[in-house]
């Protein structure tokens, strides 16, 4: 029998294999890009989609963080918060995206009041490594999303405090789960 056309590879165990012809990728991967485009807002196309969620400084992957960054910058876009968005590429002391209309670096902090749940001190959201962690971002000329979906209601409020009476409040975007 001859496999040349079969659609069928062998693998090391003689068992057949399907592979996908060139053509069927090309189709595949323009169906995947239509499928971003109906899906997603800023009329990106499947490879800007992807780009956003690349990270420079791990090597390009595309990992669960920078899912998660794409996701906000995409959602503070469609609320119209930022303008056209792309990956900063920048390896060390980049940002996540650039605004492409006003040119200006957004590196997203994002904050748990808990991770290790509410009877454990360790990794718990405190105030100062929080101000630190956004002081170090306007070092390196960026200015600041800051994702308080995970904090308690008394943590995102004494930061968001801070942040006003040191005056940062210009340089801040907040992002909040719905409807705070």
């Amino acid at each position: 029998m001859n496999h040349a056309n079969s659609g069928l590879a062998h693998g090391t165990s003689g068992s057949p294999q399907l592979t996908i012809e060139n053509g069927e990728m090309a189709v595949k991967a323009k169906e995947n890009a239509d499928s971003v485009l109906k899906t997603y807002p800023g009329n990106r196309t499947y490879e800007e989609y992807v780009d956003l969620a690349r990270d420079p400084s791990h090597g390009n992957k595309v990992l669960p963080q920078g899912r998660k960054e794409r996701m906000i910058g995409l959602d503070l876009e469609h609320q119209g918060k930022l303008h056209k968005i792309v990956r900063d590429p920048q390896k060390d002391k980049g940002a996540e995206f650039i605004d492409v209309y006003t040119g200006i670096k957004w590196d997203i902090k994002s904050f748990v009041s808990h991770p290790n749940g509410l009877n454990s001190a360790k990794g718990a959201f405190r105030l100062d490594r929080a101000i630190a962690k956004i002081e170090k971002e306007f070092v390196n000329n960026h200015n600041v999303i800051i994702d308080t979906r995970r904090l308690v209601k008394s943590d995102r409020q004494a930061l968001m405090k801070e942040v006003n009476d040191r005056g940062y409040s210009n340089k801040i975007i907040w992002y909040h789960k719905k409807g705070e």
